[in-house]
């Protein structure tokens, strides 16, 4: 697959830099192309080895390699620049030559595509089923329990707890929260640099964790939910969005 979203990418930056830079040539000059001389061989290839000539569901049917491919192209600085040319062309020609090695797909591309967007859907779902049983849910960062005064400690915390990070409240959606919450785990000292910073808490009417996330694997969530329903400033105030 990433052979193929290689060759794909490559034949369009040379197609781009070929149209950008499609003026007549000085005297002397040998005549530019005007289009990618092998996009011919690449559709074939991709016929064969993914089922597909389809370059936008290609591109589409796995986000991360088209991003990662995408930023690694190296793109001529110019139309004068001869080297960044010849570097682009070596690369697809590689790209080429290992899509050509490439084993062909079991099943054609769409059929991946309709079940990559089937387990999206289902992830959708799930992520609108937790917020929907959800009385409220907070963005919220791990702080030392030390930073808080004995009487914040006994106003915000139970008194049984005794872990020495906790969680403090940066905004959130549907009903508020105190600032200040008891972390769903306890985290030793030993442990805290490789627990995450930030997280996702979604709470049921009581105040009891139903889930927990943390915040970089949470980006799908924080984005169906959209814009936040409060926050908490600098100063501790809370403030209705």
């Amino acid at each position: 697959m990433q052979s193929a979203i290689s060759s794909a990418l490559h034949s369009a930056e040379l197609n781009r830099y070929y149209q950008l830079c499609k003026e007549q040539p000085v005297e002397g000059e040998q005549q530019r192309p005007t289009a990618d001389k092998d996009q011919a061989r690449m559709l074939t290839l991709l016929q064969q080895k993914i089922h597909s000539q389809n370059i936008e569901q290609l591109l589409d049917t796995d986000s991360r390699i088209t991003k990662t491919v995408s930023a690694s192209i190296t793109k001529p600085a110019g139309c004068d620049d001869s080297k960044g040319l010849q570097a682009l062309v070596d690369n697809y020609e590689m790209a080429l030559f290992t899509l050509d090695l490439a084993m062909p797909l079991e099943k054609p591309l769409g059929a991946k595509s309709a079940a990559s967007k089937s387990r999206s859907n289902a992830e959708q779902q799930d992520i609108q089923q937790l917020i929907a049983r959800s009385h409220a849910i907070a963005l919220v960062n791990v702080v030392d329990k030390q930073q808080l005064s004995a009487v914040q400690q006994a106003n915000y915390l139970h008194p049984d707890y005794q872990g020495r990070y906790v969680f403090k409240v940066q905004h959130g959606w549907r009903s508020t929260v105190s600032q200040y919450l008891g972390m769903h785990i306890f985290v030793a000292d030993g442990d805290i640099d490789k627990t995450a910073k930030q997280w996702l808490v979604f709470l049921d009417k009581n105040g009891h964790f139903i889930k927990a996330i943390a915040a970089d694997k949470a980006i799908s969530h924080i984005r169906a939910l959209q814009n936040a329903d409060w926050r908490y400033d600098v100063h501790g105030a809370l403030h209705r969005n």
